[in-house]
């Protein structure tokens, strides 16, 4: 212990050095020297927990979290997600009580409790975790910088969990039908989507000498906006067949050095609005998930009538009479879905998930099981047929339904049993009387008890008021 203590005018002084390494004299309140020498031994702890960086400086932060934002958005945010990062902290920061709070104030039970009330708001579970995440890489952007020392306060706050999503994906039988109505324009980039699984940054980044014809090959090495992948690397990955000649016909077509380019032959970016494209070829190919038949006259009078079909037949309206206008109602998929269908297309068709691992460029197998795996209803239901397969299913006796008196004041089930288990009494068993006993077996019927065992006898008194 370096720390000390000394008495001057009736009053215990310590001497400790703080966390920058500087000697402080700091007047106490002890009344006695081993007092004095206990809180100068907590001064020291302390300052040294704060140079390792195990509690925050004892600096007078004026700096406030929201401040603290925007020296993040400025100094450290990536480029391209800056508009993004900088919208979901001017909504949820920026303008919150805990944007105003000094750094040192912003604990994690205040993070918490925003979030908290960020989710009671109605914002789900993905929206939270990526505000924490945010805010977990500002303050550690800080410490890097020297801008904070101490705990992350963010780090200990709870990340909610997120269920999975089902996303929607093309079935096998649907690829051609929806590939005969995109437009010739974009119908090789969808095509390629589809047979490759590469992502739309990398198609659009594609190039020509990245696709090898002769051998069939196709080189992803870079995206839209950086010459490198997501993941990072290069990977060379075949080309189907079917997907010949849609490249071929691309590579034609195309007036620059891009197998997909603009109409000018510039590079696309990542606002092109394939999503657009993809619903609108849904809708035509009749890939929906059914038709809104709206009544524009009704809709026009401010009373709306709208009904709900599979299919696009003329209806006419129960109020007016006049024939309703079909709108389809799209599928909710996005550009990345085709990603999804080329994964879920290959594990349908018995491809092992290693090679599926290996077209889609996943560094974790776990992403492609997990994520991409979409096998629906159809896919599982010969597995569950495999259960107990020499299994006969036994023919139930149909029971006849008693009929019973609306007006007596007895329940269809006291009927059927006081019937059932009578044993030859005329009437319903009174407390003087036989009790009536009701075989277990038919307590387990349709009524819903559960017998102790086959084989028992139950004794029961049942009376009529």
């Amino acid at each position: 212990m370096m720390a000390s203590v000394y008495s001057r005018d009736d009053k215990w002084y310590l001497r400790y050095k703080d966390a920058f390494g500087r000697w402080k004299a700091k007047a106490s309140t002890a009344a006695t020297k081993a007092e004095a020498k206990r809180l100068a031994f907590e001064l020291e702890r302390k300052a040294e927990r704060q140079r390792l960086g195990l509690e925050p400086l004892p600096t007078d932060f004026t700096t406030t979290l929201t401040e603290l934002c925007g020296w993040w958005l400025v100094e450290r945010c990536p480029e391209k997600s800056k508009y993004a990062e900088r919208s979901r902290l001017s909504t949820h920061v920026f303008s919150s009580p805990l944007g105003a709070l000094e750094i040192p104030r912003v604990t994690t039970v205040r993070i918490d409790e925003h979030l908290r009330s960020m989710q009671r708001a109605g914002l789900g579970a993905g929206s939270v975790n990526r505000l924490r995440a945010i805010l977990h890489c500002v303050f550690n952007a800080a410490t890097k910088a020297g801008k904070w020392t101490g705990p992350n306060p963010v780090a200990a706050a709870e990340r909610r969990s997120v269920p999975k999503k089902a996303y929607s994906t093309l079935r096998a039988d649907e690829v051609s039908v929806f590939l005969a109505h995109v437009p010739e324009r974009h119908r090789a980039l969808f095509a390629a989507a589809i047979w490759t699984g590469m992502r739309k940054g990398e198609l659009i980044g594609l190039r020509k000498s990245d696709v090898d014809l002769e051998h069939g090959i196709i080189l992803v090495a870079r995206s839209y906006d950086k010459e490198t992948t997501k993941g990072g690397h290069a990977d060379a990955i075949p080309i189907a067949e079917p997907l010949r000649p849609f490249l071929e016909d691309a590579i034609a077509r195309s007036p620059s050095e891009l197998v997909f380019p603009r109409k000018s032959g510039a590079m696309g970016k990542a606002w092109e609005p394939f999503e657009i494209v993809l619903r609108a070829s849904l809708n035509r190919a009749g890939l929906v998930l059914g038709y809104d038949h709206t009544c524009r006259r009704c809709k026009r009078n401010g009373t709306p009538h709208v009904e709900r079909h599979q299919d696009p037949v003329e209806r006419h309206c129960p109020r007016c009479h006049m024939a309703l206008w079909p709108v389809p109602v799209p599928r909710p998929m996005r550009f990345h879905d085709l990603r999804h269908t080329t994964a879920t297309l290959l594990l349908r068709a018995g491809v092992d998930v290693h090679r599926v691992q290996k077209i889609l460029r996943h560094k974790d197998v776990r992403t492609t099981t997990m994520i991409y795996g979409h096998l629906d209803v159809e896919d599982l239901r010969s597995a569950v047929n495999q259960l107990m397969p020499g299994w006969e299913a036994p023919v139930f006796e149909q029971r006849p339904v008693v009929e019973v008196d609306a007006q007596s004041g007895s329940g269809g089930l006291v009927t059927t049993l006081l019937q059932e288990g009578s044993g030859g009494h005329e009437k319903a068993g009174t407390p003087d009387e036989k009790p009536v006993e009701i075989p277990a077996s038919v307590l387990a019927r349709p009524r819903g008890f559960e017998p102790l065992a086959f084989g028992f006898v139950v004794r029961r008194s049942i009376q009529l008021s």
